[in-house]
């Protein structure tokens, strides 16, 4: 009965699990897009650049991969200077906006390898440093594994499904440059609606995951369960303190 509430709640996206929605469609869009676009960048750079060898296409996709460092550094400085959601939403943005201007330069190879590699850098900035914590820090201690989890699965299945239709794509769009341009669009597109998903639908919460622990123990007390070993005394006291600000 406790997890059928639980579960009906996430899907209705309100109240005790009603940070799943949110949190698991922007982790789709960043694991659909992120993934492909990571494993197989050194595909993407042969079909740009055909004049080089095997060797150098396969060279250049460490290189690009080199970008993810200093986005996860960017993004680990920003989250505590402008919160988690903003961080978040401004990454998706970024790197919406930045993979459709990849088309227009690909014929400047040099220029098209450093934006292809600040694009990945973008998704690290924001979604790949961002996702992980939104999804820990939104959900209350005892469900905390429980929901991060779910979320993550949601990721991962939308990772796989980008990584297995990616090459058909790729195919059916042709080896040209618009073709190639197209790729990247799709990609953009799916950014930019995770940075929609995650300034409208994610919660905006801050370092206090007591607060949140607090408002799920009233909620719990509230439906009749049982709390007495949730959460300790401090939360005890807490629930009953009156004056302690719960978000109905």
């Amino acid at each position: 009965m406790f997890w059928m509430m639980i579960v009906g709640r996430g899907v209705a996206g309100f109240g005790a699990g009603g940070e799943y929605p949110g949190i698991s469609l922007a982790w789709s869009c960043y694991d659909f897009v992120t993934y492909p676009f990571g494993i197989f960048s050194s595909s993407i750079i042969s079909r740009f650049n055909t004049d080089n060898t095997l060797t150098e296409n396969i060279g250049y996709g460490p290189v690009v991969n080199c970008f993810y460092l200093p986005g996860r550094i960017v993004g680990g400085l920003l989250r505590d200077c402008i919160g988690r959601k903003q961080t978040m939403t401004l990454g998706f943005f970024c790197w919406g906006i930045l993979g459709g201007a990849l088309g227009p330069i690909q014929t400047v190879f040099p220029l098209f390898v450093v934006l292809y590699g600040t694009f990945n850098s973008f998704g690290e900035m924001a979604p790949g440093v961002a996702t992980f914590l939104t999804a820990s820090e939104s959900s209350p201690t005892p469900l905390r594994g429980h929901f991060m989890g779910f979320a993550a699965a949601v990721g991962k299945a939308d990772a796989a499904i980008g990584t297995q239709v990616f090459t058909p794509i790729q195919d059916s769009l042709g080896s040209g440059q618009k073709g190639q341009q197209r790729v990247f669009l799709i990609g953009c597109a799916f950014a930019i609606v995770g940075g929609m998903i995650a300034w409208v639908v994610i919660p905006d919460v801050g370092r206090d995951l007591e607060g949140e622990d607090v408002r799920f123990r009233w909620y719990l007390e509230e439906n009749g369960f049982a709390t007495s070993g949730v959460g300790g005394e401090y939360l005890t006291e807490q629930v009953k303190d009156m004056t302690f600000k719960l978000d109905e």
